[in-house]
């Protein structure tokens, strides 16, 4: 990168350090297995909430048949992990994943830093056959959580989701948010049930 002294711009160089940084690293905070719709296996799919806001499914299989295949040509590296399918599902981080039943129908749901709960169909993830590109991918299921009124009428920030946990025996998610509450959500209705 190129710089002028004469137009020196601190915010402009602080602002492109910091892009440099969150294209060359991302941390993963959850990791889920995907639905393990034959009993009789396990389960081959790996998903991963990260720090860019996306959710990417891994092939454990095809990680291990790379890995082998360094081991056996003395190559030592680590092998470089490439996504089968990946959506870009928040802006910002996501924190956390989880499917939402365990057969065809699943839908894999995510929560993030914007405040909402996403859901996507595991069917049309599993039939996706464009590998390792990202997938415009529309949510079939986006929750937002409410906003809260201050004194004067004004409207508190959109709070981030930390954590979601699901009961699919009354249709239910729980997601614990970043406003000390914890909200329940009615997936048929897409409201909230009630908030502790």
């Amino acid at each position: 990168m190129v710089m002028d002294c004469r137009n020196w711009n601190e915010d402009s160089y602080r602002e492109s350090v910091l892009q440099e940084r969150e294209t060359q690293c991302r941390t993963v905070f959850r990791t889920t297995f995907g639905p393990n719709i034959s009993c009789n296996s396990t389960p081959d799919c790996l998903f991963a909430a990260t720090s860019d806001g996306s959710i990417a499914s891994y092939s454990i299989s095809s990680l291990l048949c790379l890995n082998r295949e360094n081991f056996e040509s003395g190559r030592l590296l680590a092998p470089l992990a490439e996504p089968n399918w990946r959506v870009q599902g928040h802006d910002g981080p996501a924190y956390d994943i989880t499917f939402y039943s365990n057969n065809e129908d699943s839908i894999l749901l995510s929560c993030g830093d914007d405040g909402r709960i996403r859901g996507w169909k595991w069917k049309e993830m599993s039939e996706s056959n464009k590998s390792t590109q990202e997938i415009n991918s529309k949510p079939v299921i986006d929750l937002v959580n409410p906003q809260h009124k201050g004194p004067w009428g004004s409207l508190s920030p959109i709070p981030e989701n930390n954590a979601i946990a699901v009961n699919p025996q009354n249709g239910s998610v729980f997601a614990a948010a970043g406003d000390s509450c914890a909200y329940c959500w009615d997936l048929v209705c897409a409201s909230v049930k009630g908030e502790k």
